[in-house]
């Protein structure tokens, strides 16, 4: 299955999801959105945009990955897509936020 990931190298949740699918030999296009200004752009752009983001607007977080299936659709449940790829491993993304100094 052909999958693009759109995320951060500096994102540990996306590392995460890429070293599950790369070790059950599932090689995705990883699209680095903080390695390109022209890239970031368009991710906003669709994060702004999309309903699949509802969720992340007005939180602080960005919504990273964001996963491009095959067939073209788009998707945020990395479980999901692990489960139709038929690898039984999940992820948790809860994290505790913790106080940043800059807010």
């Amino acid at each position: 299955m052909a999958i693009k990931v759109y995320g951060s190298n500096v994102c540990p949740g996306c590392l995460r999801f890429i070293n599950v699918l790369t070790s059950h030999n599932i090689m995705p296009a990883f699209i680095n959105v903080t390695g390109s200004i022209d890239h970031l752009k368009e991710f906003i752009d669709f994060r702004d945009k999309s309903p699949l983001f509802d969720d992340v607007r007005g939180t602080g977080r960005i919504g990273f990955p964001l996963i491009q299936l095959e067939d073209g659709t788009y998707t945020r449940d990395v479980n999901k897509v692990l489960e139709d790829l038929g690898i039984d491993e999940r992820i948790d993304y809860s994290i505790t936020r913790r106080e940043s100094p800059l807010l």
